[in-house]
C-alpha cells in the first residue's frame, strides 16, 4: 500500500476543516433569528360588552420554546385582541329607554283645553230636550246658541230637587232629604242621621278649593227686586224659612262659605254679570248664574200676571247672554254651560250645552255624564282635588283638539 505524499495529506486535513468550520457557521447565532421571523403571527378578535366606544387593545407575547438540544430557538407570537362595542346595541336600549320615559307620562285620560273662565247657567223644571223640540220654545237657545255650542244629550241630574242638584255640583256632596225637599227649615246637617241643610265648615266647595289656590268664584243670583238686589248673601237664622232667592243659591248650605267674609264678596245680584266679564282679570275663574224663578223655566208664575216656563227663560238667556258671549273674558279662554239643574223626571236626561271656542260647534256627545262629571272637569280645568262624589265620575271630554 502506498501512503499520499505529505503534502497531498496536508491538503485533505484542511479541506476537512474548512467544511467544519462552514458547517458550524450555518448553526450559528444567525440561526435563531432566522427561525423566529419564519414563525407566522396569529390576531385574535374579542367582543366584550360594556365600552361606550370600539377599542383595540393590542398585546404582544413572547414565549421561549423549549430549544432543542443542539440549537437554542426564540418564538415571538403577536397575538391582538379588538375589544369592540355593540354600538348598534346600545343604541337599541338608548332608544327604548327613550321611548319608555317618554310613554310613561302619557294617559287614557282625555287632554282638556286651557280653561281660563266658566259661567254655569242653571235654569230647572224642564230638559233640553224639551227646549230644542221643533218646534222649539225657545228659539235663541235652539236658533242661536245651539248651532255654536256642544250638546251633551246624555247629561243628567243625580238628586231630586232642584237645590240638591245645585248643592251637588258645587261640592260633590250626596244631597240630604232636607235638601231634596228644598231645606224647608235652615238647619244644620246631623252627621249622625244625614238629614239638615247646612254642611259643617269641614266640608269643602269647588269655591273653597279656588279660593285656596288664589283664583276665583262669583254666584250671580237674580232675585225679583228689578235690578236693586238685596243682600243675596244672606240667609235665614237656625230653623228659619228660606226666601225665593235662597232656595236656588247653593252656596248658602255650607258654613265653610257662610262663615266666612267670601260669601259677601262673592254672591252677587245678576246686574253685575255683564260688568264683570267685559275685562278678563275682574272676571271670576268659576260663577254660578241662577235666575229667579220669573226666569228659571218653571212653568208656575213667580208671581201673579208675571211671565213663566220656557219662553220666559229663553228671552232671559238672551238678556244675559248676547253680551257675555261678546266680551272680553269670554273671548280669552271662555266656557258657558247652559243646562236644567233638575227636570220633572229624574231618570230621564236633562241635557247640556256647552258654547266655547274649543269645542265643536252643533256636535253632539252622547256619553253618559252628570253634575258630578261636570264638578270633575271643572276641577281637572283648574287642577283641583275631586270632592265627594267627583272623584269616582270621568271628566267630560269638551273637545280633542287645544284652543
Amino acid at each position: 500500500m502506498h501512503l499520499p505524499s505529505p503534502r497531498v495529506a496536508g491538503a485533505a486535513v484542511l479541506l476537512v476543516l474548512g467544511f467544519g468550520i462552514a458547517v458550524g457557521a450555518s448553526g450559528g447565532p444567525h440561526a435563531n433569528a432566522t427561525l423566529a421571523s419564519a414563525t407566522p403571527q396569529r390576531r385574535v378578535v374579542v367582543v366584550a360588552p360594556g365600552a361606550s366606544a370600539a377599542t383595540t387593545v393590542t398585546r404582544t407575547v413572547t414565549a421561549a420554546a423549549p430549544p432543542p438540544t443542539t440549537v437554542t430557538t426564540t418564538v415571538t407570537q403577536t397575538v391582538t385582541h379588538t375589544v369592540t362595542t355593540p354600538a348598534t346595541q346600545q343604541q337599541d336600549d338608548s332608544s327604548s329607554t327613550e321611548t319608555d320615559s317618554g310613554s310613561s307620562g302619557s294617559t287614557d285620560e282625555p287632554k282638556q283645553p286651557t280653561i281660563k273662565h266658566v259661567w254655569l247657567v242653571a235654569l230647572t223644571g224642564h230638559t233640553m230636550d224639551e227646549a230644542l223640540a221643533n218646534p222649539s220654545p225657545m228659539p235663541y237657545l235652539s236658533g242661536t246658541l245651539r248651532p255654536k255650542g256642544l250638546l251633551l244629550s246624555k247629561y243628567k241630574a243625580v238628586s231630586t230637587g232642584a237645590l240638591a242638584n245645585l248643592i251637588a255640583l258645587i261640592s260633590g256632596q250626596k244631597p240630604t232629604a232636607d235638601q231634596q225637599a228644598g231645606c224647608p227649615a235652615y238647619k244644620d246637617v246631623d252627621p249622625t242621621t244625614s238629614a239638615g241643610c247646612v254642611f259643617a265648615k269641614k266640608v269643602d266647595t269647588l269655591a273653597g278649593q279656588l279660593t285656596e289656590v288664589g283664583r276665583t268664584w262669583r254666584a250671580y243670583v237674580e232675585d225679583s227686586d228689578a235690578g236693586q238686589p238685596p243682600d243675596t248673601c244672606r240667609h235665614p237664622a237656625a230653623g228659619g224659612p228660606l226666601e225665593p232667592v235662597m232656595a236656588r243659591n247653593p252656596f248658602l248650605f255650607f258654613h265653610a262659605i257662610v262663615d266666612t267674609p267670601d260669601c259677601a264678596a262673592n254672591v252677587a245680584g245678576i246686574s253685575r254679570l255683564a260688568p264683570d266679564s267685559e275685562d278678563s282679570d275682574s272676571a271670576p275663574t268659576v260663577a254660578l248664574v241662577v235666575p229667579n224663578a220669573c226666569h228659571d223655566g218653571q212653568d208656575q208664575p213667580c208671581a201673579a200676571g208675571q211671565p213663566a216656563g220656557l219662553a220666559a227663560a229663553d228671552a232671559w238667556l238672551k238678556t244675559q247672554l248676547d253680551p257675555l258671549l261678546a266680551s272680553k273674558a269670554y273671548k280669552d279662554h271662555g266656557m258657558v254651560v247652559v243646562t236644567f239643574d233638575a227636570g220633572p223626571d229624574p231618570s230621564q236626561p236633562v241635557g247640556a250645552l256647552v258654547l266655547s271656542s274649543v269645542v265643536k260647534a252643533g256636535g253632539t256627545d252622547d256619553s253618559a255624564v252628570d253634575h258630578d262629571a261636570l264638578l270633575r272637569t271643572l276641577e281637572d280645568f283648574f287642577a283641583l282635588d275631586p270632592l265627594g262624589e267627583a272623584k269616582d265620575a270621568k271628566a267630560i271630554e269638551v273637545t280633542n283638539a287645544s284652543p
